[in-house]
């Protein structure tokens, strides 16, 4: 079972306590996951995916991805990899555009 989430790194209420280290957001995103499904974990492989705004990964999102995207690769050609973080990037590229366009549209 895999949840996955993206964390403002810039919001107003956490800005202080995320800007202490890169990563921040997004592990305590995953620690917060894991306390939500605790009772799943009994029975399932439990995976939190958190990517902050700024692209950085959760401390066990990045070793889960390489060993994910490792699946992937076709022998030979380790492409896979590379573009399932190019993947991710230009989907949280895409949603800070987004929410950037809502604010101005408003």
């Amino acid at each position: 079972m895999c949840d996955a989430t993206a964390v403002d790194t810039f919001a107003q209420g956490h800005y202080k306590d995320y800007a202490r280290q890169a990563g921040f957001a997004a592990t305590k995103a995953e620690v917060a996951k894991r306390q939500k499904y605790h009772d799943l974990q009994s029975n399932y492989h439990f995976q939190p995916v958190a990517i902050e705004t700024t692209g950085v990964y959760g401390k066990s999102t990045a070793p889960f991805l390489s060993g994910f995207s490792k699946k992937l690769d076709v022998p030979g050609d380790t492409r896979e990899h590379q573009w399932l973080h190019q993947r991710l990037s230009l989907a949280v590229a895409r949603g800070n555009a987004a929410s950037i366009l809502a604010c101005v549209q408003v």
